[in-house]
């Protein structure tokens, strides 16, 4: 009897023990379960904030490198920091968004005062008196529209362009400064706000300006303006 008793006592530890392993994995398993589930829920309440925040379009963004992140309230923190980065002369704009790339030929004033314009259809101009890319305030280039005819200009369908879409200006030796746009805007002639338009003081934005609106014959031009203001990207 007790042989049978010692034989049967390791079988009863062996059964306590596999029970015990048994609840020690369980136990493991229910705590990666939580882990997952907390992972999870944050994951949801993260991408919640980030709807409220950016809009429908935030899940693709959630968990993407800050820069992804474009947003004018982000940007806004940038607003009286002094440029970081260095200025330089634009060669060429580039507008992903809408295919364009173009070179960039320096205009100062035209005889009544107001900024000259591009010579070509599919280049853009920089009024090089103002700021520079890089620098702060407003660096603005200017392109047509099209000629109210037929000929089509590289800023003929700047209007497409929405808050976030990124803008980068070159140099002749390839540097490069992105921006991001920030804010769209559409004004009488007469009602442009040039002084904040062609201001040399604030963060570097860039400013793109082109026709808009109902062509006006006598005057030979459109009688409103499209412009777009672009916020440099932090580096």
């Amino acid at each position: 009897m007790s042989k049978k008793l010692l034989l049967l006592q390791p079988a009863k530890l062996g059964v306590l023990v596999s029970q015990r392993s048994r609840t020690h994995y369980l136990r493991y398993l229910l705590l990666a379960v939580g882990i997952f589930v907390v992972l999870v829920g944050a994951a949801d309440l993260l991408s919640r904030a980030a709807r409220a925040t950016l809009g429908s379009g935030a899940n693709t963004v959630v968990f993407a490198p800050a820069i992804a992140v474009v947003n004018p309230s982000v940007l806004d923190s940038f607003a009286h920091s002094p440029a970081t980065t260095t200025p330089l002369v634009p060669a060429r704009l580039v507008i992903p968004a809408l295919g364009i790339d173009a070179a960039v030929e320096l205009v100062g004033k035209k005889a009544d005062g107001t900024m000259a314009t591009p010579t070509t259809f599919g280049g853009v101009a920089w009024y090089s008196p103002g700021s520079r890319p890089g620098a702060p305030g407003n660096a603005v280039i200017a392109g047509h529209v099209n000629n109210a005819l037929t000929k089509s200009g590289v800023f003929e369908h700047l209007s497409e362009l929405g808050v976030g879409e990124a803008v980068v200006v070159s140099d002749a030796s390839g540097k490069s400064l992105t921006y991001f746009i920030t804010k769209i805007e559409q004004y009488p002639v007469d009602e442009a706000p040039v002084a904040s338009i062609f201001t040399t003081s604030g963060p570097s934005q860039l400013v793109l300006i082109t026709c808009d609106g109902e062509w006006v014959a006598s005057e030979h031009s459109f009688n409103k303006r499209f412009v777009v203001y672009a916020r440099l990207s932090p580096q």
